[in-house]
This record gives C-alpha cells, sequence and structure tokens, in this order.
C-alpha cells in the first residue's frame, strides 16, 4: 500500500512548484518585453522559459509598436515604465489604440510611487522591480485568462 501513497504524492509534487503555483506550460504563450536594459529581458526571458513561455524583446517602445502593429502573436506584454524617447506610459496608451485587449503589465519602481495615478494609466496590472518569479507568473496568469 506505500507505493500508491508514494506514486501520488511525486504526481501533486510534480504538478506543484516550490512556491505553490501550480504547474504551468505556457508553450503557446508570447510575452513581449519593452525594456531599454537587455540584462532585465534576460532576467525576465530566464523566470518565463520556466513555464516554456517564448519572450520576444522589444528595447524601446517604437519597437513594441511595430511588433504588435505586425500582427504577431502576443499574449502579454511586460512594459518598463522609464525608458529614453517614449515611456512605457505613452508606448502603452497606443499599443492599446492598436489593440485594446492586448494585456499591459507596467514592470517599474515608479508605480509603486505615491505620485503614479494609477486610476488613469491604462496598465492592466503592475508588477514592482525586481521582479519575483511567483509575482510574475500569478500577475500574467490573471491578465491572459
Amino acid at each position: 500500500m506505500e507505493k500508491p501513497q508514494e506514486n501520488r504524492a511525486q504526481t501533486n509534487a510534480a504538478s506543484v512548484n516550490s512556491v505553490g503555483i501550480p504547474a504551468k506550460d505556457w508553450s503557446d504563450k508570447v510575452i513581449l518585453v519593452v525594456d531599454d536594459i537587455q540584462v532585465n529581458y534576460l532576467l525576465i526571458k530566464a523566470m518565463l522559459l520556466r513555464v516554456k513561455a517564448t519572450a520576444l524583446w522589444a528595447p524601446d517602445g517604437f519597437k513594441a509598436i511595430e511588433m504588435v502593429e505586425s500582427g504577431r502573436k502576443i499574449d502579454a506584454v511586460l512594459m518598463d515604465y522609464n525608458m529614453p524617447q517614449m515611456d512605457g506610459l505613452e508606448t502603452t496608451e497606443r499599443i492599446k489604440l492598436i489593440n485594446p485587449g492586448l494585456p499591459v503589465l507596467s514592470q517599474s519602481t515608479f508605480t509603486d510611487n505615491e505620485d503614479f495615478k494609477r486610476d488613469s494609466a491604462p496598465f492592466d496590472d503592475y508588477l514592482s522591480k525586481p521582479i519575483l518569479w511567483n509575482e510574475l507568473i500569478l500577475k500574467l496568469d490573471s491578465v491572459m485568462k
């Protein structure tokens, strides 16, 4: 009788990761990471690999808009707020004009600032840097449903 219980425990452990998030297979998901700092993209890409998602990189708002306009499959956008030339707020506003249903999450230290007006911002949700893997997955999961 011990063997079936052990197998069941192993199966349950395999379906939930170490921080209690159900295992995800997002091999069909594409996440656009918009950040002018490549190492930030690479960190998020490594996190998304754990759930088998594809990560695309746009180093600025203009490239992000170009990628959304191209019609390429994108399931969600992680948008840095502070970028040169065109910030994350303006980039998101333009993306929402192109594809209003595309979820955009702000990823920044700035959106936790009390001067930032969340009620008037076009973001679907917010992630504070440094980004934690479990928070990233939970928030993406909630907006991609």
